[in-house]
């Protein structure tokens, strides 16, 4: 059975764990059916997250309710069983789950789990095994040996005078001690100030007070986020410039504070603070001062010495002067080397050998040609109400058969159109009893624009308008007969509770006809941005969708006059240019534009000021100031006309929720994220000040050692 397409392989997963969990959902105990298991209502699930620990065998999935799922989130079984015992838990339809209690839990999972030991071990773990935190050390330190050995290799001291296999000028550090430095050497205030311009600016957007709180200690305002958002947040991951923050600070740490602070992390556990601080008074006093709390002369700490007077002032200005590069990961095809094996005679014996193969070429492909669903073309038929005249010019197309025999016949008769409506006009438009002025003309899709269809499963978005696009006009009756009888409630004609009670009373919606079950439909939409799958055969009429990604080319053109004209360019126009060895983008557009320059995901581009419109080779790209470096956006994706953008420095967005999101969470703000009007993606066709980018900009070029050009 696996070996065709139907059913899938989650499918048979599904199954396979819905036999072993014996029909039951682990987390409630209810049973799950089979005509539901393969359903949007149930999920497969991971038992131990993904996220806090990659195992994606069968033995840390479960089958549950798809809400259950949702509410688990990040915690391990056990874990939200602890709390969220006895939660009822909406599933759809009007139909709830309660969650077990813990004795319950453990009851149910040590008798119908016991003859499956490590889905049970895993079902009531309490936290993540040691074993496994372990082995992920182990190969952390494993890698982190060979990298040494490798880097000795290239700083090791002329005459070989280091000692041992790794070289004196590797250091071995780990995030504790990087921490531990920053917090000292005031890193983290400097951070605090570096990204508080972004947490303002989202209470102008806002208009609360939210993200921002006052430090009475430090006398100043500080970033912060409601306690909605704080799951996950780290103020430290935001800004793409924490990696040269962490470079700075490892460049500036020496053999003596990593020995000084190993050495107080190893000492005896027993020893109070004193007795650590008098262990290595020698290293403390070279690289320690003493810092006092409140005045107090005995109230005191052992702080680093920060690496130089002005440190933290030039760390800042040279983090806000930093610009975030990325590396580009563009490739679309490439030749393959194909092998084959033959007899090759060699010192007189015939071996068998792989070789080369020299004839014609093959082209592998880097990027998913398409989105996996194929839509088939279709022509549809429909009625219209026309006059007369325009009957006449179609008449092979007229609805009423009689008027369409007289037409032809008085046709081939030799009456042309002028005669034919004179005919008609003495007979008061009037033919076998039927007023003939208006009458009804067959009109084709293909006349207006290409439609394509796909099968896809009836679920509870079908309302009125979306079965109107349905293939079928007898499945739509029967649909539209449903959802009427079930007060036009999508949700609750068409969840999976719905559409079984439709399927059993199919002869009664189909006017006593009877009719096979409606599991799927066919739905037709206008072919858009949908290419051929191929030019001959019934390839030609097969239509795909670029796959998410895919859109890897944003050209800018440009007229005489410097207006611009934009366009994506497809990835099978690419591919075709790049087999025939051309440009990847046109020089010239349908317009007669020429090419002013294109874009790829990740690529920076400066806005500039109107004044740097008039003069750019005044702008030293060498030496910006805080000012310009600000201008610098990354390019994102794009679609058709649209170009997205998203400030260079920006790694993730404080802010990003949509409306349904928010009123999950009792906040009502006027935005949906941090940079983009209207979408919950970091989409933004607009600079911080309100700039389309796309119009003015000016695309830079960055070498591998960071240099920037026009």
């Amino acid at each position: 059975i696996s070996k065709t397409s139907q059913p899938s392989k989650s499918d048979l997963i599904r199954y396979k764990l819905w036999l072993q969990q014996q029909y039951r959902s682990p987390y409630t105990g209810e049973v799950i059916k089979l005509s539901k298991l393969f359903t949007s209502a149930y999920e497969i699930e991971h038992i131990i997250p993904q996220s806090r620990y990659f195992d994606d065998s069968l033995s840390n999935k479960v089958i549950c309710e798809a809400a259950v799922n949702k509410e688990k989130s990040n915690q391990t079984g056990l874990e939200f069983i602890k709390n969220h015992h006895g939660q009822i838990i909406e599933t759809g339809s009007g139909q709830k789950v309660k969650i077990f209690s813990e004795d319950t839990y453990q009851d149910f999972v040590k008798q119908h789990y016991n003859k499956n030991r490590g889905k049970r071990n895993k079902l009531l773990m309490e936290d993540i095994p040691v074993k496994m935190i372990e082995r992920q050390l182990n190969d952390t330190r494993y890698i982190s040996k060979f990298v040494m050995q490798l880097l000795s290799n290239i700083v090791r001291e002329e005459n070989n005078k280091d000692d041992g296999t790794n070289s004196k000028n590797v250091l071995a550090s780990n995030g504790q001690i990087t921490s531990s430095l920053k917090t000292d050497w005031g890193l983290n205030d400097m951070w605090n100030d570096l990204i508080l311009p972004r947490f303002e600016r989202l209470n102008e957007l806002t208009k609360t007070e939210n993200f921002t709180t006052y430090n009475e200690r430090f006398q100043k305002y500080l970033p912060s986020v409601p306690i909605e958002f704080q799951k996950g947040f780290q103020k430290k991951r935001i800004d793409h410039r924490h990696h040269a923050m962490d470079a700075l600070v490892i460049a500036c740490a020496t053999r003596n504070h990593i020995n000084y602070l190993n050495n107080q992390n190893a000492l005896d556990k027993k020893k109070s603070k004193e007795q650590k601080q008098v262990a290595r008074e020698d290293l403390r006093a070279v690289l320690c001062d003493k810092k006092y709390n409140n005045g107090s002369d005995q109230n005191y700490k052992w702080i680093f010495k920060q690496p130089w007077e002005t440190f933290v002032v030039d760390a800042k200005n040279k983090l806000e002067t930093t610009i975030v590069s990325f590396k580009q990961n563009i490739r679309v095809i490439n030749k393959t080397t194909n092998k084959y094996q033959k007899y090759v005679e060699k010192d007189g014996k015939w071996l068998k050998e792989k070789v080369v193969q020299t004839q014609g070429e093959s082209w592998a492909i880097r990027k998913p040609m398409h989105k996996d669903t194929v839509a088939g073309h279709v022509n549809l038929r429909d009625k219209k109400t026309v006059n007369l005249s325009a009957a006449i010019d179609r008449w092979e197309f007229l609805v009423d058969k009689n008027l369409k025999t007289k037409i032809k016949q008085l046709i081939n008769e030799g009456f042309d159109k002028k005669k034919i409506a004179k005919f008609f006009a003495n007979n008061e438009y009037k033919w076998m009893n039927k007023d003939v002025s208006k009458p009804e003309l067959y009109y084709f899709s293909d006349e207006k624009e290409i439609l394509v269809a796909s099968r896809i499963n009836l679920n509870s978005s079908f309302n009125n308008t979306k079965i109107e696009s349905i293939t079928d006009t007898g499945i739509q009756k029967i649909l539209i007969r449903h959802l009427e009888l079930n007060q036009n409630n999508p949700e609750l004609a068409f969840s999976p509770e719905g559409i079984e009670e439709m399927n059993k009373n199919l002869k009664t919606l189909n006017d006593g006809k009877p009719h096979l079950p409606i599991l799927k439909v066919r739905t037709y939409e206008p072919k858009g941005n949908k290419f051929n799958v191929g030019n001959s055969g019934n390839k030609k009429d097969k239509f795909v969708e670029a796959a998410k990604g895919t859109n890897l080319f944003f050209a800018i053109y440009q007229d005489e006059n410097g207006k611009r004209s934009y366009e994506t360019i497809p990835l099978n126009i690419v591919i075709e240019r790049q087999k025939e060895g051309l440009a990847s983008v046109p020089e010239k557009n349908e317009k007669g534009y020429s090419l002013l320059f294109f874009l790829s995901p990740n690529d920076l581009v400066y806005v500039p000021s109107v004044d740097e419109q008039a003069n750019p080779h005044q702008i030293n790209f060498k030496a910006l100031k805080k000012e310009q470096v600000r201008s610098i956006y990354k390019f994102t994706d794009c679609s058709d006309m649209l170009a997205n953008f998203i400030p260079a420095n920006i790694s993730s967005l404080i802010f990003n929720k949509n409306k349904s999101d928010q009123q999950k969470l009792g906040i009502n703000y006027p935005i949906q994220n941090e940079f983009g009007v209207g979408s919950p993606q970091s989409k933004n066709q607009n600079s911080i000040d309100g700039i389309q980018i796309k119009s003015v900009c000016w695309k830079l070029r960055v070498d591998r050692l960071g240099n920037i050009t026009l």
